[in-house]
């Protein structure tokens, strides 16, 4: 077995079933090479896609077309990769596909790279949205309510390899090596590239979570402080939430709530390695209907369409459709107008999304506020996509006293 053989895999298995690739390449002893690859592909799908069309007379399915969009995103859009060692290694993992296919893949791929000016120069001639990658329904989307240079500075963005940051946990310094965050120095640090967050120091003790940069404004928002009642109603996989338990005081007990039971699992563990589990009391329920009490502070981090990353989440973007967005809003409808019950006179909802789409974020802000007399809006904070940070929005709704 090879890093690409298992990128074949996993990208054939997410065509044909709609596997997340980390989730089938989470036991792979070659993960991180193998995730690079498949998220190299998906982020340039429809431009890949393009260019071996141009290669075959017809454009094969399953593992074949794994292989060969595997070998073309090495040759085209992965930098300082070996074109030799390239298409040598996906032909040997492309030999267990069946008879033949090694021949097939060899074959194309030495076309794409003897015409690979050719073909780049006929790429560009095609439609903005392909060869940015983006589904056409979204870049036109995008067009409209951002206006066509964000738009490209958007698409621009989620085609770079996401930088993986943690944010330690009080009172843990940052792990040694990493760099502080340009976004947000005091709190956001970058890890160095191909290192395992379970070897970083302090990993095992609980001293960060995996966060991005963006992701902070939800939890400033919040101004949790210790004597607090805190809801975290959407809780999993757990970053947030410890966060919000570690600025709590040590006797504080908040809840986090998680409707998922595979989900719910990874948030346990998540708290059990910060050492938080005995400030945070965990319940599985549908927040959209479930009546948790009074509190001070509630965390709606929302279902979302994932739209300000699809740069960590490249897959997401070739499954968004306009009636998935209008499930979202309905659930996301129906979780602040239950939670808007919920909280004490004077305290306050944080809403957040890790989308950029205005339905999801200013007009559900704007549509509660109207329906909801007894509530006002605090501070709202929006990020772009950008190559330091996701998307993500937040926007505090304070509960008049």
């Amino acid at each position: 077995m090879s890093a690409r053989r298992d990128a074949i895999f996993a990208l054939a298995l997410w065509r044909i079933q709609g596997t997340f690739p980390a989730v089938s390449l989470r036991d792979s002893a070659f993960h991180a090479d193998a995730l690079e690859l498949v998220g190299a592909v998906l982020r340039q799908k429809s431009s890949l896609e393009w260019i071996l069309k141009q290669c075959v007379q017809r454009m094969p399915t399953g593992e074949l077309w794994a292989a060969l969009m595997i070998g073309a995103a090495q040759l085209l859009v992965m930098p300082g990769m070996a074109e030799h060692a390239a298409i040598a290694e996906t032909v040997e993992a492309a030999k267990p596909i069946g008879k033949d296919a090694a021949k097939f893949v060899n074959a194309v791929l030495r076309r794409i790279q003897r015409e690979k000016a050719t073909l780049l120069t006929a790429l560009a001639a095609q439609p903005e949205h392909l060869q940015r990658d983006i589904p056409r329904q979204l870049w036109m989307r995008w067009c409209e309510a951002f206006g066509l240079e964000q738009t490209r500075t958007i698409a621009a963005a989620l085609k770079s390899p996401p930088q993986v940051c943690v944010r330690p946990l009080p009172p843990h310094a940052a792990p040694a090596g990493c760099q502080p965050h340009p976004d947000d120095n005091a709190g956001t640090f970058i890890v160095p590239r191909h290192t395992r967050i379970a070897d970083l120091a302090g990993y095992a003790e609980g001293g960060f979570v995996v966060q991005d940069a963006a992701t902070r404004h939800a939890i400033d928002l919040m101004e949790v402080a210790p004597g607090l009642k805190v809801l975290d109603a959407c809780a999993a996989p757990g970053g947030k939430t410890a966060q919000l338990a570690a600025r709590l005081g040590k006797n504080d007990r908040m809840i986090a709530n998680e409707f998922s039971a595979t989900r719910i699992e990874t948030l346990r563990d998540t708290l059990q390695r910060c050492g938080l589990n005995e400030r945070v009391e965990i319940r599985q329920a549908d927040a959209t209907s479930t009546e948790f009490g009074l509190f001070d502070r509630i965390l709606i981090d929302v279902p979302c369409s994932n739209t300000g990353v699809f740069g960590r989440r490249p897959d997401a973007r070739w499954t968004w459709t306009p009636q998935k967005l209008a499930q979202l809003l309905q659930t996301q409808r129906a979780l602040l107008d239950n939670l808007a019950n919920q909280v004490t006179p004077g305290g306050r909802i944080v809403y957040s999304t890790c989308s950029i789409e205005p339905e999801e974020n200013e007009a559900q802000i704007a549509a509660f506020l109207a329906t909801h007399p007894n509530f006002t809006q605090g501070e709202m904070r929006r990020e772009f996509p950008a190559s330091t940070h996701d998307g993500a929005f937040a926007c505090a709704l304070i509960r008049k006293a």
